[in-house]
């Protein structure tokens, strides 16, 4: 009878076995990058979501793919189509043919539009294009009736109950629920009247929406300078970076320096800066200045949606997440916020508790390369090492602290000086 070579069929299975693997595995290889150049709306890392899951998070409206399609974001798709009609409404010509042309000319973008998420998007083209021209018109209509463009319905659910539109400030800056710039501006192209044709009248429109709840204490003057906006966040972050976007810093060194309590110790005086450029602050013999900011209730989603931001897209510098830490380093305890909040450098609607741990935990996780104000650290620290500043703050503090010390200081030093040249008469007179 004729033996089976066992070990040679295993072997052959083997074989067969590793090829099938690596056919499989060859199925699997991607033949360009996941992350593409394009990519500028990302999905926030869950490091950076678990320290506040509701600043990322939308309230009431899903704007673009990623949060579509969640059960306590579905009464808001109603407001959106009749949004919708309102526009086409406003428009010469039919609905069906404005539609057409919004179909047609957002389906040449489509693959532009894709390519702008940080993330494979499972919707067809035709629903992708369905979601950007009904959550870009919305927000267009949005805006206008907010500036009084178009009339305001008196059964406008959104500005008849003010907790909807507070959400919607809230819901709009979010990494997350973005549609690319060049979507939304095509479509106010498409339905511009005769009283938008002003330059950048786009841009001006959506900053005065956020007009209340940006950052800075008086508004400021948008400079494009050419730049291209990627999206609504990105244009906000270019709005309070506007006076140092096309600057970069020359010592971008990381170093740590005391709170403002200590800094008072030592004799530094803290004064408020101009109140549209936030992120320019400067120290110089002692002198603090740090222009004003504003903090109120969406404060916290805008800081942690502009870091999240710097964080994922490889073009942004980290000037927001260098400002965030600059400010962390100032503000240890509610006794260094209420001190600036005394300097009117900080304007709040929360608790000078409620700051503190704001400040603390803005940036934890994040990675920081270029420190923005490594400069005026240094200097700090120089200052804060020197001892005569300290001496100087102390005497201040301890002894000029009212006109009668001051005088009691000199009349001292008077008695010290008589006393000093009757000793020296005694003496020469032997």
């Amino acid at each position: 009878m004729e033996e089976i070579d066992c070990s040679a069929q295993v072997t052959v299975e083997i074989d067969e076995l590793n090829k099938l693997l690596a056919c499989a595995l060859r199925e699997k290889l991607l033949d360009e990058s996941p992350s593409l150049s394009e990519n500028c709306i990302f999905k926030v890392p869950s490091t950076l979501r678990r320290h506040s899951e509701t600043s990322y998070e939308p309230k009431i409206v899903s704007i673009g793919p990623f949060h579509r399609g969640k059960n306590i974001l579905e009464p808001m798709e109603k407001i959106k189509m009749w949004y919708l009609h309102c526009l086409l409404a406003s428009l010469p010509g039919p609905p069906e043919e404005s539609l057409q042309v919004f179909v047609e000319t957002i389906r040449e973008l489509a693959k532009r539009t894709r390519n702008s998420y940080g993330e494979i998007i499972d919707l067809s083209e035709s629903e992708l294009v369905e979601v950007m021209i009904v959550d870009g018109c919305f927000i267009l209509e949005l805006f206008r009736k907010d500036a009084w463009l178009v009339p305001r319905h008196k059964d406008d659910p959104i500005y008849n109950t003010s907790w909807m539109l507070e959400n919607l400030y809230h819901d709009l800056i979010l990494l997350e629920n973005q549609i690319p710039w060049f979507v939304l501006e095509c479509l106010f192209n498409l339905t511009v009247s005769v009283h938008e044709q002003e330059e950048d009248f786009l841009t001006k429109l959506v900053l005065r929406f956020f007009e209340t709840m940006m950052l800075m204490t008086v508004p400021s003057e948008y400079k494009p300078r050419g730049r291209e906006i990627k999206h609504i966040l990105d244009l906000l972050r270019s709005n309070l970076l506007s006076s140092s976007l096309d600057i970069e810093p020359t010592n971008t060194t990381w170093e740590l320096f005391p709170p403002v309590t200590e800094l008072l110790r030592a004799g530094v005086r803290f004064e408020k800066g101009a109140g549209d450029d936030i992120v320019n602050i400067e120290f110089s013999n002692g002198v603090f200045k740090i222009p004003p900011i504003r903090i109120q209730g969406n404060s916290e989603s805008l800081f942690r949606n502009l870091i999240a931001y710097e964080q994922c897209d490889r073009h942004s510098t980290d000037k927001f997440t260098s400002y965030a830490v600059f400010l962390d380093c100032l503000i240890n305890t509610s006794k260094d916020a209420d001190l600036l909040v005394d300097e009117r450098i900080i304007a709040h609607a929360l608790s000078t508790e409620d700051l503190a741990i704001l400040f603390n935990g803005l940036y934890n996780d994040t990675l920081v390369y270029n420190f923005c104000y490594g400069g005026v650290a240094r200097k700090i620290n120089e200052y804060h090492r020197s001892q005569w500043p300290t001496w100087r703050a102390t005497l201040r503090r301890d002894y000029f602290n009212n006109p009668w010390s001051i005088s009691s200081f000199i009349a001292a030093i008077l008695l010290l000086c008589f006393s000093s040249l009757q000793t020296l008469f005694v003496i020469l007179s032997y």
